[in-house]
């Protein structure tokens, strides 16, 4: 009887706690979409009611013009965007360019996935807006935080950390995109956590073909499932593994080289490092504005070989982090490399936006709130 009160006792506290949790949890993922849905949604009824060229970033603009172009049949890299609302689109911070009317630099998965969202939109309402994608995106991640840490506070902590960073909604509710590669590692690191390799390998490669910041993640998601160094077995296994990721890559990638390569690698490529005509002009926190700032560099359109730059900085720094990677080949590693690798090899491109900053130190964040080693993988989600 005694050893019956003891177990029904301990049954009940377990309960309890388990009531406690989901009662603190909800607080806070009432608290996170707080914070992010009442800024949004009042960008979006104020676009509604100003026009499309208002109350957002201007890379939203051009993404739903490229669901249109699509949608009509029209390469979003081939096509310009004078006669969009990008054209009326004023700007948001110096030095001011019409080059976005003549690029398109996002990689095309943006666009094709948010594409039945678009029809869907326009079915139901009769008007879309490409925050209704970031919104959704944005809710997955806050779904899968608590997957990717043990312990009940570390859970709740994480949410907060990651969901109540200010800017991070603030530009979420701009428009700006980076939730979508955010979204799409995270799920990633929750497949791989339950050793859902292949299933990973498919996700990160439409994450790869979101938006180039993606990539960084890659040679510490490949390291990581290489523990026992290269060799010829380990690389046999790696490909049978993550064969869907490059099948999904070629898959996204080759329909747009076949229709127009040379429109595409001068939007995604020569557009962005300052290659090609109509380069994107030197802004944002880095090393490009400094050398802008002292003379070096005339003029925020005139070449420079920051590729060089990126290449002298980012790969020691990358050899670093994959030895310091090799020492604890935990996730946490694959999220603390990919913090770190980004933001040197951004800090020294032609821009580097406050969005990307505060995109980094989210990674950073996420990478500090995952405690499980490798072994410990299988209790992810427990």
């Amino acid at each position: 009887v005694a050893l019956d009160l003891a177990f029904a006792h301990v049954n009940e506290t377990s309960r309890l706690a388990r009531r406690l949790h989901l009662a603190r949890l909800a607080i806070v993922l009432l608290a996170v979409m707080m914070a992010v849905l009442l800024p949004s949604g009042l960008n979006i009824m104020q676009r509604l009611q100003d026009g499309p060229a208002t109350h957002a970033h201007d890379g939203l603009i051009q993404t739903e013009e490229a669901i249109k172009f699509l949608l009509a049949g029209q390469n979003p890299y081939t096509e310009d965007y004078v006669n969009t609302p990008m054209a009326e689109f004023p700007g948001q911070e110096p030095p001011l360019t019409d080059a976005p009317l003549y690029h398109n630099a996002y990689l095309p998965f943006l666009f094709l996935l948010s594409l039945p969202f678009y029809v869907l939109s326009q079915a139901a309402l009769g008007w879309y807006d490409q925050r209704f994608v970031y919104l959704l995106a944005f809710f997955l991640v806050l779904l899968l935080l608590p997957q990717l840490t043990t312990g009940r506070r570390r859970q709740l902590a994480l949410l907060a950390a990651v969901g109540l960073n200010y800017l991070f909604a603030f530009y979420l509710a701009d428009g700006r995109n980076d939730v979508m590669v955010l979204a799409g590692l995270a799920l990633t690191t929750a497949l791989l956590a339950r050793q859902r390799v292949t299933a990973s390998a498919a996700v990160l490669g439409c994450t790869l073909m979101v938006k180039h910041s993606a990539w960084f993640f890659l040679p510490f998601y490949v390291w990581y499932l290489l523990p026992a160094g290269i060799s010829k077995r380990s690389l046999s296994q790696l490909l049978k593994q993550t064969w869907p990721l490059g099948v999904v890559v070629a898959g996204i990638l080759l329909p747009f080289l076949i229709w127009d390569a040379g429109a595409f690698v001068q939007d995604t490529v020569l557009y962005i490092s300052g290659s090609g005509p109509d380069s994107f002009p030197i802004k944002g926190w880095g090393f490009s504005t400094l050398l802008l700032a002292f003379g070096v560099i005339p003029t925020p359109e005139s070449a420079f070989p920051f590729s060089l730059l990126e290449a002298l900085a980012g790969i020691p720094v990358l050899f670093w982090l994959l030895r310091r990677q090799a020492r604890a080949n935990n996730l946490a590693a694959v999220w603390f490399g990919f913090a770190g690798f980004s933001f040197v090899v951004q800090y020294f491109s032609r821009f580097f936006s406050d969005n990307y900053f505060v995109f980094i130190l989210q990674a950073l964040i996420i990478a500090l709130f995952m405690d499980v080693d490798e072994d410990d993988k299988k209790r992810y989600g427990s």
